[in-house]
């Protein structure tokens, strides 16, 4: 509600009043709206600040993060560069006889088969790179896992081709000596490479140098020993290890282990070829027999079998004697019959009968026994056992 003044002073005191009120409200807006000014100014520069401050953290991230992969690049390359190094090395002394040679059988295919300049290298490609391809695509099977087969063994032969051809025309063209350096350059090429990938595979089996130097000198002090136990894990199919191999090698050759002695080695050879001479004899005269697979005496020391025709569906088993100075009443054993056995089972009988013979298992064994002696499953066993009970039992009445 407005206020009416009948008093003119009255009136100019509460206008002035009212004027000094409205400049200081004024005022007040102002220092306030200065106030926030300041505030949004500080805001800004505080974030103003903090973006700073950010971007040279994140700058000083971004180059400490450049350095360290600059440092991992080089410790990377440091590290590569002795196996790089080496890698260059290998290849170019395996490459170098293969240069070598193949420049010889080139200049032969132009001078001796006069071969134009056009296509003689392919008289050298068709002699040398045989064995290289064999190389490479053994090196590839090796590196994807795969069976390598007769690979190897096709290369050294292809390289032995070469090498005689080498030795050949270079014997002839400029004498022996010429002749046997060529056909070295083309071995050594093919030598280094498979020393090198022998060298890869073997670290990538985990073994070490003691390993690695213990089978090279296997290979240079026994060859033979060495080859032999080559051709035994190749006969069983990668079945046994190569410490097998090898000590089955040695029993073959010497009929004891590589744990013995030099004088019980060379005994054992003397005594082994002594039983090889009299097996022979024996094997000769009808003296050995092979059943199941198993190398038997036709005739078993101590014990004489006789067996007469079995019936139909019948499996005869001969019955065994105890030899006697004095001829029996009937004049002939009577043979035991029994039921049928199982093929396993009428082979392990033999066997079974020979250990007994030999004193390895008593009379009457037990079906644990028998696997514990020539395992098997239980089953075989046990017809095994009934039938030597029946045996007894035919032999007591």
């Amino acid at each position: 509600m407005t206020t009416t003044f009948y008093d003119r002073r009255a009136e100019r005191t509460a206008a002035a009043a009212q004027a000094e009120q409205q400049r200081a409200d004024a005022e007040r807006t102002r220092a306030e709206t200065a106030l926030a000014m300041v505030q949004v100014q500080q805001a800004r520069a505080h974030a103003a600040a903090e973006l700073s401050e950010r971007r040279q953290q994140r700058e000083q991230a971004d180059k400490q993060a450049t350095r360290q992969r600059r440092a991992a690049t080089r410790a990377r390359w440091a590290a590569r560069l002795p196996e790089w190094l080496l890698s260059v090395l290998w290849a170019t002394v395996i490459v170098s006889p293969i240069t070598l040679a193949w420049q010889a059988q080139r200049s032969f295919a132009e001078t001796t088969l006069a071969l134009p300049a056009t296509t003689s290298w392919l008289f050298p490609l068709a002699v040398e790179a045989g064995a290289w391809v064999c190389a490479f695509e053994a090196h590839r099977r090796t590196k994807a896992g795969l069976p390598v087969g007769a690979l190897p063994t096709w290369m050294w032969v292809l390289a032995g081709i070469a090498a005689g051809i080498n030795l050949l025309h270079g014997t002839a063209d400029h004498g022996p000596v010429a002749g046997i350096a060529l056909a070295t350059m083309s071995l050594l090429g093919v030598l280094l490479h498979h020393v090198r990938q022998a060298a890869d595979h073997a670290a990538a089996e985990g073994r070490d140098t003691a390993q690695l130097r213990r089978a090279l000198w296997r290979r240079v002090r026994f060859p033979r020993l060495s080859f032999a136990a080559a051709s035994i894990a190749a006969a069983r199919s990668g079945r046994v290890d190569a410490e097998t191999a090898w000590r089955q090698a040695w029993v073959d050759r010497y009929g004891v282990g590589p744990d013995s002695s030099r004088r019980d080695r060379r005994l054992a050879r003397t005594i082994t070829r002594h039983r090889w001479s009299a097996d022979r004899k024996a094997a000769r005269s009808g003296d050995l027999v092979i059943v199941g697979g198993v190398i038997l005496p036709a005739v078993i020391p101590g014990l004489t079998t006789e067996t007469t025709p079995a019936p139909p569906a019948l499996t005869i088993v001969p019955a065994v004697a105890e030899p006697s100075a004095e001829p029996a009443d009937t004049g002939t054993d009577t043979p035991v019959v029994q039921g049928e056995l199982s093929p396993r089972a009428a082979d392990l009988l033999i066997k079974v009968r020979t250990a007994i013979a030999a004193g390895e298992l008593p009379a009457a064994p037990a079906a644990t026994a028998i696997r514990k002696q020539f395992g098997g499953a239980s089953e075989t066993a046990r017809e095994v056992r009934d039938a030597l009970k029946h045996d007894a039992r035919s032999e007591a009445a």
